[in-house]
């Protein structure tokens, strides 16, 4: 199963030094960028770079230059999906990287979390749901099918349907992707008027 006590979804620079204030680490307030990036790593199993740069407020060469020297000493290692490059610690299981991958983007989340919802979807009652057009919809049930974090399975009246492969272990994943909404639109709202 999977690490359910990692946080998945956009974190915020608050909510990170919160997440590490209440295990008792202030390592991420002291020590070298690059002992930050490799703790915020391994908290955040999935962040890019931009994200780390945004979090600790640090410059995108001085990620860059940390990261590159984590990758080279073999502490965290890249693994691209989708066109973005996300950062893991050698921990985390080639399956939990591609969980944590898709669970990072929006659109597959709202489509894991209405079938959570709801049990089983067919294609139309997911389109009514989420809202989303149908070429994305299809685009991206055609990759969580992939992954195997859904399966086809048949509705009452026979249509194709999808419901989650994996349901105990995505529910608390979703969950944890969930609560960091908020606090992402209230530090947006604070980044506003943050002069």
């Amino acid at each position: 199963m999977f690490n359910t006590s990692i946080h998945v979804g956009r974190p915020t620079q608050r909510e990170f030094i919160a997440i590490r204030a209440t295990r008792g680490d202030r390592t991420l307030l002291k020590g070298s960028n690059r002992s930050r990036i490799k703790l915020l790593v391994s908290s955040l199993p999935g962040v890019h770079m931009r994200q780390i740069q945004r979090i600790l407020g640090l410059s995108f060469s001085s990620v860059r230059y940390n990261i590159d020297v984590l990758k080279k000493n073999g502490e965290v290692f890249g693994w691209d999906e989708s066109g973005r490059s996300r950062l893991f610690t050698p921990a985390i299981s080639e399956r939990e990287r591609v969980v944590y991958s898709h669970l990072r983007n929006r659109t597959c989340r709202t489509i894991l979390r209405a079938i959570a919802q709801h049990g089983r979807l067919t294609n139309r009652q997911l389109l009514e749901v989420t809202g989303l057009a149908k070429s994305t919809l299809s685009e991206r049930i055609h990759r969580l099918l992939q992954v195997e974090m859904l399966m086809i399975t048949f509705s009452s009246d026979g249509r194709m349907a999808y419901q989650l492969k994996e349901p105990e272990s995505l529910l608390s994943l979703l969950r944890a992707a969930d609560q960091t909404v908020l606090e992402e639109a209230a530090d947006r709202f604070i980044q506003l008027w943050d002069f």
